[in-house]
């Protein structure tokens, strides 16, 4: 083996595997930063969804609390008088229903019976303790309580607030219900992550007689669940299938859609009874972590390259230009003195590298020797 092609060979494939290492690691680093920032989406997804659930439920609750307090309101429901409370509260529901996503707004004379929907007045008279464990508990304990129900008109966010007259005894209650639409919005136009809401098509086949006929249908039937709302009903069809939504427990996944990578959230919906009623799909484009975490590989590798370049080149110049070339030249007039011809001069000292300089003078001490 000649050591003129196997130094540079081995030092060359050693510098190759090592640069290899180093952006096979730093490709490992990436792809890690990258699962981190994903882990964070997933995070913000869960919380920015319990954040504004909360904020919805206490915005009902305080809405509910309003119309309860109004002195007016209190005495008409407290005289069981229908018209007047009609008189009193109709026109303020429909000035505020559209500006704040009202969905439903009723009052319940114990222990849960309708007395009046503002949101459709000609129904009243149901009894709704059966179906309503939150509304039961509120005229029992004559305390707040706020949630997820499923009612005759749909599903919505409520707050209901127990209703005394002036002696301190329980008349009634009131509640407001807000739609899903604005919780979902509000995540899309903060974060831009999208949104959609299943109930279960048992439960709304059977409580929620007053849905609009449009939503029970095929084309939302997801499972055993029905897609209630969606900010994107395309793009939710396509990442949440129906195996996807039969979970009891929050479950996150990746799924690609039209070559988009998405991070997907499934958060299971619980009604005031603690009773599973829903699932909850947010879903965040990885497409621009995708996209920087390949420009990342294509400049790694390219880095990669160049280096090994570089190496090769220094190494090429180093070991073969200045030592094994000279080396080579020096051997060369050895093995022609060794046979008796002294013709040849070394090259000037200061040509060769400080190793071999006292090899050439060596050798021009034994050239001298044997001139003639």
């Amino acid at each position: 083996m000649k050591f003129f092609r196997a130094a540079p060979a081995v030092i060359l494939v050693t510098c190759v595997v090592v640069v290899a290492a180093v952006t096979g690691l730093a490709q490992l680093l990436t792809n890690r930063l990258v699962k981190a920032a994903h882990d964070g989406d997933y995070e913000l997804m869960r919380n920015a969804f319990a954040s504004s659930l909360k904020a919805m439920e206490d915005e009902a609750t305080s809405d509910a609390e309003i119309v309860a307090s109004i002195p007016s309101v209190r005495r008409a429901f407290a005289a069981r008088d229908r018209a007047a409370l009609e008189a009193e509260t109709l026109g303020m529901f429909r000035t505020i229903e559209p500006k704040y996503a009202i969905d439903q707004a009723q009052f319940h004379t114990p222990p849960g019976v309708s007395f009046l929907r503002l949101h459709t007045p000609q129904k009243f008279g149901d009894e709704q303790t059966s179906y309503r464990p939150m509304l039961a508990e509120v005229h029992h304990e004559k305390s707040v309580r706020k949630g997820t129900a499923i009612t005759k008109s749909g599903a919505a966010i409520f707050g209901i607030v127990p209703i005394l007259d002036d002696k301190g005894q329980l008349v009634g209650s009131f509640e407001m219900g807000l739609a899903f639409d604005p919780v979902l919005k509000d995540m899309k136009t903060a974060y831009g992550i999208e949104g959609a809401v299943f109930f279960e098509e048992k439960q709304l086949r059977e409580i929620a007689t007053d849905i609009e006929p449009d939503i029970i249908t095929p084309k939302n039937r997801v499972g055993k669940y029905i897609r209630y709302y969606a900010t994107h009903p395309d793009l939710m069809s396509a990442i949440v299938t129906d195996r996807d939504v039969e979970i009891t427990e929050a479950k996150r996944f990746e799924r690609t859609v039209a070559r988009a990578p998405w991070g997907v959230q499934l958060v299971p919906l619980y009604n005031y009874a603690n009773k599973q009623i829903g699932v909850v799909a947010l879903a965040t484009s990885f497409a621009e972590d995708k996209t920087l975490a390949g420009r990342a590989l294509v400049w790694q590798l390219v880095a990669a390259v160049f280096a090994i370049t570089i190496i090769a080149g220094a190494v090429l110049v180093s070991i073969r230009g200045l030592l094994l070339a000279p080396l080579a030249g020096l051997s060369a007039r050895m093995k022609a003195l060794a046979q008796g011809d002294a013709s040849r001069a070394a090259d000037p000292l200061d040509g060769y590298c400080d190793e071999l300089q006292e090899l050439a003078s060596s050798y021009e001490a034994l050239r001298g020797r044997h001139r003639p």
